[in-house]
């Protein structure tokens, strides 16, 4: 059994509209009190106030605010857990401090009972009437959790969480390594190269032009909020088109593999880099790789990422010579050691493959060490 989530598109009325805002609203204000409630005490007081206790002041708060009674309290009980859940986050220094929410993202609630989904409708607590769903495909399994969205381009989605069982894809022998890249999104050792869809890139005019429209509207008119909204259009079509790509592309490889061997790379340094900040962004790798590494749970795939300073573009992979002084901007380089004339990109994915090969299935970046007294072993 897995959790997947299957999403699907609303079509509120006015009211039903008016009703989702309020709940989005009222949860966003609940999840800022507390975190403000929470930051202020420990800057103060080094008072730490946990989960369970922004829990129980949650009544108190009602007192304070009667019109958090119109709202569903579990909604607003699963805010506070989100809150708590983010700071456990922060404590494993999986991401940064919790920050504010702001009504310009993406708004969202969660329900997490007493909902149903019947004849093409979906039903929620404190709303008598039910919100039109497009269901494009039938849910897998028993609802467990919905969450219903609100994008910035004023789009209503609703993500059903659901408990399903995913059949096991039949077992190939094919192994792959995989180098990511910006020239070609991704080149493998099959010496594959597929094209980078530079989708900012190919936006990048239109978008520009409803930047400057957006910055000639008056703050506050309504024909601000129209430009504001072709805005947010554009920048959710790009993003619609790169998750598009990454799951197309990383269902092929899983399909076609048994075991995928990636990079482990810092991102997060990479994009400080500001001439190639906006690229890196662009290509979604970090997405990519999450994808692979769930659909490869799902599905029966071994997924291996070799350790980050692991110099793949510069050792020659025939004689495992490396080549220190290699410069980034050189695409094709000669081997001092054999003479053997490597494209970059295709020497690292071979090398990533052989790497991979070499690796217990659970790899973690910590074991370079091991990892390099194997490959010198086997030289």
């Amino acid at each position: 059994m897995i959790i997947k989530a299957f999403k699907y598109r609303l079509y509120p009325s006015e009211e039903q509209q008016k009703f989702l805002d309020k709940h989005s609203g009222s949860c966003r204000f609940v999840y800022n009190h507390f975190l403000s409630l929470r930051k202020d005490a420990w800057q103060k007081n080094k008072q730490s106030i946990s989960g369970f206790e922004c829990k129980r002041r949650l009544k108190a708060l009602k007192i304070e605010f009667p019109w958090l009674k119109e709202i569903n309290s579990q909604s607003l009980q699963e805010a506070v857990l989100n809150l708590e859940k983010a700071y456990r986050r922060f404590f494993k220094k999986q991401s940064g401090y919790p920050r504010f929410k702001k009504k310009k993202n993406i708004q969202s609630f969660t329900v997490p009972q007493y909902f149903k989904i019947e004849n093409n409708e979906i039903y929620i607590p404190k709303l008598q009437s039910g919100i039109k769903i497009k269901m494009h495909r039938p849910i897998d399994g028993p609802p467990k959790l919905l969450t219903i969205s609100k994008t910035p381009s004023g789009k209503y989605f609703v993500s059903v969480i659901c408990e399903t069982i995913v059949d096991k894809l039949p077992i190939v022998k094919q192994e792959i390594g995989v180098d990511l890249g910006l020239t070609d999104f991704v080149t493998l050792s099959t010496k594959e190269q597929i094209e980078h869809p530079k989708l900012l890139q190919a936006s990048e005019k239109r978008l520009k032009r409803l930047q400057r429209e957006l910055s000639r509207k008056r703050k506050g008119s309504k024909n601000r909020d129209k430009a504001r909204t072709l805005v947010a259009k554009q920048h959710e079509k790009i993003a619609n088109q790169r998750k598009d790509f990454l799951h197309k592309l990383s269902f092929r490889l899983i399909n076609e593999n048994q075991v995928i061997c990636l990079e482990d790379l810092n991102i997060k340094g990479m994009v400080r880099n500001r001439h190639l900040a906006k690229a890196i962004s662009d290509s979604g790798w970090s997405e990519f790789t999450r994808q692979i590494q769930y659909k490869a749970d799902w599905y029966g795939r071994t997924v291996k990422q070799i350790p980050k300073f692991y110099p793949s573009s510069k050792e020659c992979s025939i004689c495992h010579f490396v080549y220190a002084d290699i410069k980034l901007s050189q695409r094709v380089w000669t081997c001092p050691n054999c003479g053997t004339v490597h494209d970059r990109d295709d020497n690292a994915s071979i090398n990533i493959k052989y790497v991979g090969q070499v690796m217990p299935e659970v790899t973690p970046a910590e074991r370079l060490t091991s990892v390099t007294s194997i490959i010198m072993s086997m030289k």
